[in-house]
């Protein structure tokens, strides 16, 4: 498995990057970049991991990351196409100080703070989406405009959330690391999974590996697995006919207090009123 600081090359006569990834190229496991990303999802749906927030994703879904803000967008299944279109830009690409002109004021800020992470909602999210499907085929000096008009309407607005809730920068060292114990876990959730068979994965002891867990994504590895398990859940009451029963020990829950008590934790709501009333709610997420 790569390690990746992915490193973003330019076109010619081009001072950012506005392009569509789809499978294969869709597909890049957990990783940071210098650059601010604005993305939308135009294909497929899965598991988002962004800095400590681990949720569903979905087609449509409107993304602004921070620089060196780790991310990684898995697919809910292997064979499933996946694409994005992506807007990359550094914080000078429009020149040194720019975003610190007076005028700039509040994309500065909105850039500031997307180093949490955010989820555009409502009717921004559907503006931003349609410009962000229209920019790739914009010429040079309309493309700019369009960037900075998103940007500008993104800090105007109050329909958007912040998904992580601490700002999370990684070395290439725990990116690896990091993506190997993800990856295991996202292939394992489903039964037991013990400290000590993680703990492995890394070459360190059960005590030093859930330090070295929690230092770096500021969560335990338990309450990670949980996240990820309550996801798992969560699409399964949305998306299928099963009891919520047989959903409780297919996302890997031992027993229904268990799985009830941490479902009502993380989604504010029993899995059987999440069942009956999601299409109802826009809102719903795993923090």
């Amino acid at each position: 498995m790569k390690t990746l600081l992915q490193k973003l090359p330019l076109e010619k006569d081009s001072s950012f990057i506005a392009r569509t990834y789809e499978t294969p190229y869709f597909e890049t496991p957990y990783h940071q970049h210098t650059e601010y990303e604005l993305m939308v999802i135009k294909k497929g749906n899965g598991t988002a991991f962004v800095g400590d927030f681990v949720g569903d994703y979905q087609t449509g879904d409107v993304y602004l990351h921070g620089n060196n803000l780790p991310h990684w967008f898995r697919k809910k299944e292997e064979n499933m196409i996946g694409a994005s279109m992506v807007v990359q830009f550094r914080d000078d690409f429009l020149g040194q100080g720019f975003f610190d002109l007076p005028e700039m004021k509040s994309i500065q800020e909105l850039l500031t703070n997307s180093a949490r992470g955010i989820l555009c909602t409502g009717m921004l999210k559907k503006n931003i989406e349609k410009k962000l499907h229209e920019i790739e085929f914009l010429p040079g000096y309309e493309k700019v405009i369009s960037l900075l008009n998103m940007l500008n309407e993104i800090s105007k607005s109050t329909e958007y959330k912040f998904v992580s809730g601490v700002m999370i920068n990684h070395s290439l060292k725990d990116q690896f690391l990091i993506n190997v114990v993800f990856e295991y876990t996202m292939r394992n959730f489903q039964r037991k999974i013990s400290l000590e068979e993680v703990a492995l994965l890394t070459n360190r002891s059960i005590s030093a590996f859930s330090h070295y867990f929690k230092k770096t994504t500021k969560m335990t590895y338990i309450n990670f697995l949980t996240q990820i398990r309550i996801s798992h859940a969560c699409e399964c009451l949305k998306s299928t006919n099963m009891s919520v029963t047989e959903i409780c020990y297919e996302s890997g829950f031992n027993n229904w207090a268990n799985f009830s008590k941490h479902f009502k934790d993380h989604c504010k709501v029993s899995p059987t009123k999440y069942k009956a009333e999601f299409r109802n709610r826009d809102d719903y997420s795993v923090k």
